[in-house]
């Protein structure tokens, strides 16, 4: 039997019941398919993600253009193509190899703008190279997608010499039959002379950033700080004012404006307290952004400096969480809030924009009146929806928080965009007014945001996860009279493993649903919704969600028999193996709890079956 087929059926063997035995398969590739069971992804479905504003212009773009160009001569008219990618995956480039290749690259979608990292794909020579940090070849049977199982393909990670961080990679890809033992070869010359190139560049560009940063630091007379994707200087002035996290803040925040390639000016609050308007300038080096320099200044008015209360020890503004990316937004809207500075919140679904909002204006001007309008509301009577957002914006100190306005036509947003001009000179000497949004490139978005000066991005859960552990108490005592169910260790971690697409309103059903079947002591694992018993790292579609839902359901009927389970939903057993392994789902919890013996008759039962 050839080794191929053997590759084939000892990873048949590993997607039904996760079981070597008896494969010869390579420890990477292992490895590999570990790693994408755990990701979830899909053996049959091949959908990578896709993002088109890929920029000819970046550092690595521009390195590695003469490697490619060698390549790709040498490479035209052959049944092998050429491909660069950056630090995720994402196809920014792809060169050479014949025409009917390339269409049957269109349709697996390794083509620029997907990304091919292992968490979308599974294992393949690009995603591997970059979870490994090192060369990596992936032929035939040994891809993970059923998808990929005729391609073959050798890649290299491209490491920076000074940082030591992998900045792409460097693949080539061919049908099996053309795969050749030099293709590793070949990629890790190419990204050695990629990383070459980008050290040389670097220099040029460090230079530039070093006399920049010198001649602000003469004129400004402030705290000033240069940064790029790979170094951070500040003055003496700067060091002193700023703590690791502002450091953070800064850096990531010039690199998302450096694309505009203009000056901006902004505010942020420091972890001290106070808030510093700050501005930042890109440095070019060619056509090539290199970064930028950040002025800093305490003072909007000479003499004048502004504080906003000291980072507060408790939950902010009744709300829980002390995570600081999380303290940041909220200080950042309560200083907006006390300057009745117009405020346009942006966030996922979920993510806390209304109740940010609501205890900024409790902190700040609890005694004024406070009004919510959602924009979905105002489809059935506009006038009457712009009658009653006038009469709000005209009383004294007024909040006002519009919700949803990206779900707004275009013709509302214009009637919208007049009334708020219109009142402008009435409302602006008292009134707050604040926005929310989930589509910050919706059309209503873009024309209303001239009314409101600063936005500020409310992070999604996953990003301060941590703070779940004050949520679900804040979260379990806001449903109940008396605060009579907590939540046992063992359910927390649970939770605490969860992506939560739906963010903090997710967790809130989740534990809704989790009360219905605890109505005292511990939340247990047994308690919790199943989708709370599958864990992925990805988000599930609608209709995935009502499978998986479905599949840990019948497990927990059938008391943990995958075979009884499949029997009860009507399909193989092979499938349930394979679908148990892609949502990650695990019952035992609820299983064990089900067999645990009932109470007598009389006794107050701890447990209520779903």
């Amino acid at each position: 039997m050839g080794a191929s087929r053997l590759i084939a059926q000892a990873r048949e063997r590993f997607i039904e019941a996760g079981d070597f035995t008896g494969g010869r398969i390579r420890e990477p590739i292992e490895v590999s398919w570990r790693r994408s069971q755990f990701f979830g992804v899909d053996v049959d479905k091949l959908d990578p993600p896709y993002r088109p504003d890929v920029d000819p212009g970046t550092a690595l773009s521009l390195a590695a253009r003469p490697a490619l160009d060698r390549l790709e001569s040498a490479l035209t008219g052959t049944p092998m193509t050429v491909i660069l990618t950056d630090a995720r995956g994402r196809v920014i480039a792809r060169r050479a190899g014949e025409e009917s290749l390339n269409k049957l690259l269109d349709r697996i979608r390794l083509a620029v703008g997907f990304s091919y990292a292992e968490e979308y794909v599974g294992t393949n020579g690009i995603g591997t190279a970059l979870e490994d940090k090192r060369a990596s070849h992936v032929f035939g049977a040994e891809h993970y997608s059923a998808r990929l199982q005729g391609m073959s393909c050798a890649a290299a990670p491209i490491r920076h010499p000074l940082s030591g961080r992998v900045e792409g990679v460097i693949d080539l890809t061919c049908r099996s039959a053309h795969a050749s033992p030099l293709m590793t070869a070949l990629v890790q010359e190419a990204a050695a002379d990629i990383a070459h190139r980008l050290l040389e560049d670097s220099t040029e560009r460090e230079r530039a950033l070093l006399a920049e940063f010198l001649s602000a630091t003469r004129r400004a007379g402030r705290p000033v700080v240069t940064v790029s994707d790979q170094l951070v200087i500040t003055n003496p002035a700067a060091a002193r004012l700023l703590q690791p996290n502002d450091q953070v803040t800064l850096r990531d925040r010039a690199l998302e404006l450096l694309d505009s390639r203009r000056d901006t000016v902004d505010s942020i609050v420091l972890s001290s307290g106070q808030v510093a308007r700050v501005r930042y300038r890109p440095i070019e080096v060619g056509t090539v952004a290199a970064g930028a320099v950040i002025e800093i200044n305490l003072n909007d008015e000479p003499g004048q400096s502004i504080r906003v209360p000291p980072r507060p020890e408790a939950p902010w503004g009744g709300l829980a969480g002390r995570h600081p990316s999380w303290l940041n937004v909220c200080q950042q809207v309560e200083t907006r809030c006390r300057a009745r500075t117009w405020t346009l919140l942006l966030g996922e679904p979920g993510v806390g924009k209304l109740a940010i909002a609501e205890a900024a204006h409790r902190r700040c001007f609890s005694s004024s009146h406070v009004a919510v309008l959602d924009a979905s509301d105002c489809e059935a009577d506009v006038p009457a929806w712009l009658d009653l957002l006038r009469s709000h914006l005209r009383e004294p100190c007024a909040t006002v928080i519009l919700r949803h306005v990206d779900r707004l036509d275009h013709a509302t947003t214009r009637l919208l965009t007049l009334t708020l001009e219109e009142e402008a000179g009435v409302a602006g000497s008292g009134a707050w007014v604040t926005a929310t949004a989930t589509d910050e490139t919706s059309a209503a978005v873009l024309e209303l945001q001239d009314f409101f000066p600063v936005t500020v991005a409310v992070p999604p859960l996953r990003h301060h996860i941590d703070d779940l552990r004050e949520l679900v108490p804040a979260l379990l005592q806001r449903r109940q009279r008396e605060r009579r169910v907590t939540c046992s260790g063992e359910a927390m971690q649970v939770l605490l493993r969860m992506a939560w697409p739906g963010n903090v309103a997710e967790l809130d059903r989740v534990l809704g649903a989790a009360l219905l079947r605890r109505r005292a002591g511990q939340i247990q694992v047994g308690d919790l919704p199943e989708r709370c018993h599958a864990i992925t790292r990805r988000i599930l579609t609608s209709l995935e969600a009502v499978e998986r839902d479905a599949i840990a359901r019948a497990l927990i009927e059938a008391a943990g028999d995958k075979a009884r389970a499949a029997t009860l939903l009507g399909i193989s057993r092979a499938t349930i193996y394979r679908k148990i392994q892609t949502y990650g789902i695990d019952v035992r919890e609820q299983v064990t709890a089900r067999r645990a013996p009932q109470p007598a008759p009389g006794a107050k039962a701890r447990y209520r079956p779903a």
